[in-house]
């Protein structure tokens, strides 16, 4: 449940836990019992605050401004996907309450306990209500993304937000009936108004039913004549289709003759075409039996062969031809053979093999191998070391990318002169070319011959040294600085340019007031003079100009660090440098504070590290070197190699030659041998040449009497298919003339078909329209026949003849002209009123409703006069309670504005009508500037900060005629400068210690040095991953108290 410490306002904060809830994994916050200071970095979580206890207390997210859905508060790296916010309130007659709410981030919907037990989003309102909080009420809840949202705020938002707030549920309550009020009398003047038209529409009517009488009568005579026209029209259109129908039915007639003629003419075509079936089948059969025989001859023509008998003649003569080539091509090559012997036996007498040849390709070779294995082993020497020389020039490589990455920072830099100061960027330009115009060095702008060993230093070097030092030329000799600048500013007209004399004293000749074991206690860090590397002459004019040497840096503040001010007149603890006077006149030391976090670093922010630089140009030298000495011992090795590949060439080529005369030699031998084996083959022939030709004669003669008597079989074969093919033609065209015949007599009688088929398509299309037509008759008639009866049973066709003598009087029988007559009686009977029978007892009924809306209008006069001094008499009262709280409220503004040296007031807006209570609001109006008259709080008249400065005021202001338990105000001082952030601060300080409230004031940062009492909590919020279980698992109090310790050992 937590502690009471010294809360007396019941629905006060004691504790707030949060787990999974937007920046916070989990943690717990005890705010005290008044002013509760949450200050932290943005994005440090000093907004969850505000939302976790408007979520928790029931508040609607829109209200914020800020997240879309309530989903999005749940921490993203939630495993369980769901957040807790648990707010402990103070109760004084009882336990705490403790309200927790579970949100979800897969749309499941948020829920509320209290103490413990599940309860629904009403039943926390009500207990909200009763402890007078108010999530949405901006008078109480003033979140960050609202704060700028409260000066646009409408005078009736203000009003009914701030009686809200003041908590006095009489004038709420009162306030809500005097505009229910206001609606209702608003309604009864609209009702009033349509009574008083309905009125007016009633009189027109009963003024104007005096006159319809005359109206009824000549429309009952427009309709008596209507009448006879439409009668005549119909006994017109009766005889007109009887005579169509008569000449429908001979039409009928006449088709019926034509269709039966047609008929006529198809039977002797239809008898030809039943017979043709049985001769066409007859004929087919005949065909078929012709188209077989002729197939059985062509097969026997086709199967007939005599290519056997012709191929093994041909075979015959080309044996006999082959017989005759062999024996000649023996007799050829027996005689080139002798020769080629002969040559070959006089080639290798000529042409002896030297027997030490097999001796001197075995040396030869020994010595190539040895020349092999030399190259060999240089070959791999020469591999290692092109592998050391990629090494090497990788090595370069690097480091050239490292000198240049050195080099662009310090071109950054210069890059940083041109553009802050141009004039001194040119005089570095002209100086690279002019140095020896000089008589001692001239040193270039001190920020580009300056480098700061850890860019962490370089917001203490350039805010202590000064952007003028820093773009200054630094001399040596006191007579160069007089010709610098005057080359600089008279002769290249450079006027930004600042020049020093230096003497290049050692960095020893300013010593430390102080070592750095002294100083250990104080959390120091380094003196600004140790933070940098310079040229001689620089370093010296920085110590003795800037005192530098004398300067130090501490980490943090501690229990010792206010001896500082005692032992330096300038020092830097973190981001805060502060300076020390002593008063001439008292002693007494003062101390000076001055935040340096939020400086940009501008003309050192490319530091460059000198050690590294000379580390990486001495490395890259003996890199280089040493790439050269491989580089020349890979040549030497190269040519080494080259020399034992030339010999092993020149050996391969002398074993080539030897290798080729040997194997020249054995090639002869061996041909030699061969050709000597078959020329023994080729002396005697294989077969006696004469009678292998006498037997493959006879062989011929056999053959050709075979072939003589095939040929006459196929002759007879020939003769007797062409006879049948002539046969089956004859059927053939048989066949065509009477297919021909059949399809003339087809397309006849499909011909006649088609007109047969039109005539009945014709004849049934008249039967059909005979047939509607008389029926339409019978209807035709019978509607005239009803409309006027008939002259007689027995002249069924003629109208009565009083009748026809009315039809007479139309003057036509035409049916134009009837229709003419007809459409100008309709024409006028659209221009008369159509009058009801009942139209007397109208006129009565007319009366008896004007006088009940004569009544009803009174009434809603009576009415309104009766609410009307209902919210007269509720006003007298209610706005006496109100005018005093805008009094009170404008009383403590306006000395709360003046107390700032301000002027504000407060007064109440109504509107143009005293029953326009929606109209009534708080109208707030502030004047910043003496002379000037006051302003209403809107967006674009006030700047940021004042508007911050009223809003803050104005909630101020009601905290004594409010009985709200806490108020949360998120940045609220965005906007004000440090003078009016004070005194809004000081102002809070005494509303909370003169009345016992609770505020929760968040801030990202505030003034130095402001007042701070027993009153005051300050909430840390610190940015950072840190996984926690728990609120204990991390104490500020432990966690100064172990830094303490480890800075005693």
């Amino acid at each position: 449940m937590g502690v009471k410490q010294n809360f007396s306002v019941p629905g006060s904060i004691v504790r707030i836990t949060m787990q999974n809830f937007m920046t916070y994994i989990h943690e717990t916050f005890w705010p005290g019992p008044n002013f509760n200071v949450t200050v932290g970095p943005n994005g440090s979580g000093k907004s969850s605050i505000v939302t976790a206890l408007c979520i928790g207390l029931g508040g609607d997210i829109s209200s914020l401004n800020r997240q879309s859905d309530l989903a999005s508060l749940v921490n993203n790296d939630a495993k369980s996907g769901e957040a807790m916010v648990e707010i402990e309130l103070f109760m004084v007659e009882e336990k705490n309450i403790i309200v927790t709410v579970m949100l979800y981030n897969n749309g499941n919907p948020p829920w509320w306990k209290i103490n413990g037990e599940k309860t629904s989003k009403k039943e926390l309102k009500t207990l909200c209500d009763r402890l007078q909080i108010q999530p949405g009420n901006m008078c109480q809840f003033l979140p960050q993304d609202v704060v700028r949202d409260f000066p646009t705020m409408s005078n009736q938002q203000i009003f009914y937000n701030t009686v809200k707030a003041v908590g006095d549920t009489g004038l709420i309550d009162t306030y809500d009936r005097l505009k229910e009020i206001q609606v209702e009398v608003e309604q009864l003047e609209d009702q009033a108004e349509t009574k008083e038209n309905t009125l007016a529409n009633l009189e027109r009517k009963e003024k104007k039913l005096e006159s319809e009488r005359v109206i009824f009568e000549k429309r009952k005579n427009l309709e008596e004549r209507k009448t006879e026209i439409e009668n005549a029209i119909k006994w017109e259109k009766f005889k007109t289709l009887r005579k169509q129908v008569k000449e429908t039915r001979d039409k009928e007639r006449s088709l019926k003759s034509r269709i039966d003629q047609m008929e006529e003419k198809q039977a002797p075509i239809r008898d030809f075409l039943e017979t043709y079936e049985s001769k066409v089948t007859t004929m087919r059969e005949q065909i078929e039996q012709a188209d077989r025989e002729y197939s059985a001859c062509c097969t026997k023509v086709e199967e007939f062969d005599i290519a056997d008998l012709e191929d093994q003649l041909d075979r015959l003569v080309e044996q006999e031809r082959d017989l005759t080539q062999q024996e000649h091509s023996r007799l050829q090559n027996k005689n080139r053979i002798e020769r080629e012997i002969i040559e070959l036996r006089q080639h290798l007498a000529k042409n002896q093999m030297d027997p030490e040849t097999d001796t001197k390709i075995t040396e030869l070779s020994s010595k190539r191998s040895k020349h092999e294995n030399s190259l060999q082993r240089n070959e791999q020497s020469m591999n290692e070391i092109e592998f050391h020389h990629s090494t090497l020039k990788r090595e370069v490589e690097k480091l050239e990318r490292a000198e240049a990455q050195l080099q662009d920072k310090k071109n950054r830099k210069l890059e940083t002169l041109r553009r802050e100061n141009p004039d001194a960027f040119n005089g570095v330009m002209w100086l690279r070319d002019n140095r020896d115009m000089f008589r001692a060095p001239v040193h270039d702008p001190i920020m580009l011959t300056l480098d700061v060993k850890d860019r962490n230093f370089a917001r203490y070097v350039e805010s202590h040294i000064g952007r003028a030092d820093l773009e200054g030329f630094v001399c040596e000799d006191p007579d160069d600085v007089n010709l610098l600048t005057k080359q600089l500013r008279e002769n290249l007209r450079l006027r930004k340019i600042n020049a020093f004399h230096s003497s290049p004293d050692p960095p020893g000749s300013f010593a430390h007031p102080y070592s750095k074991e002294e100083m250990s206690k104080f959390a120091f860090m380094e003196y600004i003079s140790d933070m940098y590397s310079a040229p001689d002459a620089v370093h010296a004019y920085l110590c003795r100009q800037k005192a530098l040497h004398q300067v130090p840096v501490f980490r943090e503040e501690n229990n010792f660090s206010a001896q500082l001010k005692h032992k330096f007149h300038n020092y830097y603890i973190a981001n805060q440098k502060f300076n020390t006077r002593k008063s001439k006149y008292s002693g007494e030391l003062s101390t000076g504070m001055e935040d340096i976090g939020s400086r940009k670093v501008i003309r050192l922010a490319a530091t460059v590290d000198r050690q590294e630089v000379d580390r990486v140009v001495a490395e890259l030298e003996q890199k280089r070197k040493q790439f050269g000495i491989n580089a020349n011992r890979q040549t030497t090795m190269g040519r080494t190699c080259e020399n034992i590949k030339a010999e092993i060439s020149k050996l391969n080529v002398q074993i080539g030659d030897l290798r080729a005369v040997k194997k020249d030699f054995s090639s002869k031998q061996s041909e030699l041998a061969m050709k000597e084996r078959t020329l023994e083959q080729l002396k005697e022939p294989k077969f006696d040449l004469n009678s292998e030709r006498e037997k493959i004669r006879a062989e011929k003669r056999k053959v050709v009497k075979l072939l003589s008597e095939q040929m006459f079989k196929m002759r007879d074969l020939t003769h007797n298919s062409v006879r049948k093919e002539n046969e089956r033609r004859t059927l053939h065209l048989a066949f065509q003339n009477i297919e021909s015949e059949n399809s003339e007599n087809s397309e006849r009688l499909a011909g006649l078909n088609r007109e047969l088929e039109t005539a009945r398509a014709e004849h049934t299309e008249i039967t059909v329209l005979w047939d509607r037509d008389k029926r339409a008759l019978q209807e035709k008639h019978s509607e005239a026949r009803k409309a006027t009866g008939i002259l007689s049973d027995d002249v069924k066709y003629k109208p009565p003849e009083a009748w026809q003598k009315r039809f007479d009087k139309l003057g036509s029988s035409d049916e134009n002209v009837l229709a003419a007559l007809l459409d100008e009686c309709e024409s006028e009977l659209k221009h008369i009123k159509k009058i009801p029978d009942k139209t007397i007892v109208d006129i009565e009924a007319m009366k008896e409703k004007l006088a009940l809306a004569r009544e009803e209008k009174e009434q809603m006069e009576t009415d309104m006069a009766n609410k009307t001094h209902e919210a007269a008499k509720l006003r007298r009262k209610w706005i006496n309670g109100v005018e005093v709280l805008v009094e009170n409220i404008n009383d403590r503004f306006g000395s709360m504005m003046a107390e700032l040296g301000y002027a504000g007031q407060i007064s109440l807006s109504q509107g143009k009508r005293e029953i326009d209570f929606s109209s009534y609001g708080v109208k707030i109006q502030v004047r910043f500037r003496v002379g000037h008259e006051l302003q209403d709080l809107s967006k674009g008249t006030q700047s940021g900060g004042e508007k911050s400065v009223t809003t803050a005021v104005y909630m101020m202001a009601l905290q004594e005629l409010t009985q709200v338990p806490f108020r949360c105000v998120d940045e609220i001082n965005q906007g004000m400068d440090e003078r009016n952030e004070r005194a809004i601060w000081a102002q809070l300080l005494k509303v909370c210690q003169e009345h016992q409230a609770q505020y929760f004031y968040m801030a990202p940062k505030f003034p130095y040095s402001l007042p701070f009492n027993d009153q005051v909590t300050m909430l840390i919020c610190n940015n950072g991953s840190v996984e926690k279980t728990g609120h204990k698992v991390f104490r500020t109090k432990q966690f100064v108290e172990s830094a303490r310790k480890g800075r005693r050992r």
